[in-house]
């Protein structure tokens, strides 16, 4: 279990800048479908792109793998890190790693956002942040990228 809880609704998140980008996925849905990379307006998006990534979603006989297409620079910096055009098996940290491959294949296998505000010492970091993760597909329906939306200011211990 990786500690994600679905997101439905706004409230469901306490960062405001994570409500806005859930709030700018739900409009770009189709319907029931969901929205695809090209829905995705980073112009549109400036207040967040620092704390943004782009995680490609890729099918094969091995299982599914995750490249990263973009990580916001804040993201980078945060973990030291910048996985922009490397794969999931790229990124430092065993444990944080297998973490983050559970939490983006629940999301590729459920179709719907998730939330996660772990606070938890993994690989001897301290993860203590709020992140939400929303899937997107071309086709409206097999989610083929992930977009992350990442907040790590201090954040409510709760409501």
């Amino acid at each position: 279990m990786t500690g994600q809880i679905a997101v439905t609704a706004t409230e469901d998140l306490y960062c405001p800048r994570l409500q806005r980008l859930l709030g700018y996925w739900q409009a770009h849905r189709h319907g029931d479908a969901l929205p695809g990379r090209d829905d995705i307006d980073p112009l549109e998006m400036a207040w967040i792109l620092g704390d943004l990534s782009l995680i490609e979603v890729h099918r094969g006989a091995g299982g599914l793998r995750y490249r990263f297409r973009l990580i916001g620079s804040r993201v980078a910096a945060r973990f030291g890190f910048d996985a922009t055009g490397r794969w999931l098996e790229d990124f430092p940290g065993d444990t944080y790693r297998q973490h983050i491959g559970a939490a983006f294949a629940e999301v590729v296998a459920r179709a719907v956002p998730f939330a996660e505000r772990p606070n938890m010492v993994i690989d001897g970091i301290l993860h203590n942040y709020e992140i939400l993760r929303l899937p997107l597909a071309t086709d409206g329906r097999k989610v083929d990228m992930l977009m992350i939306g990442a907040d790590f200011s201090a954040r409510q211990a709760s409501r």
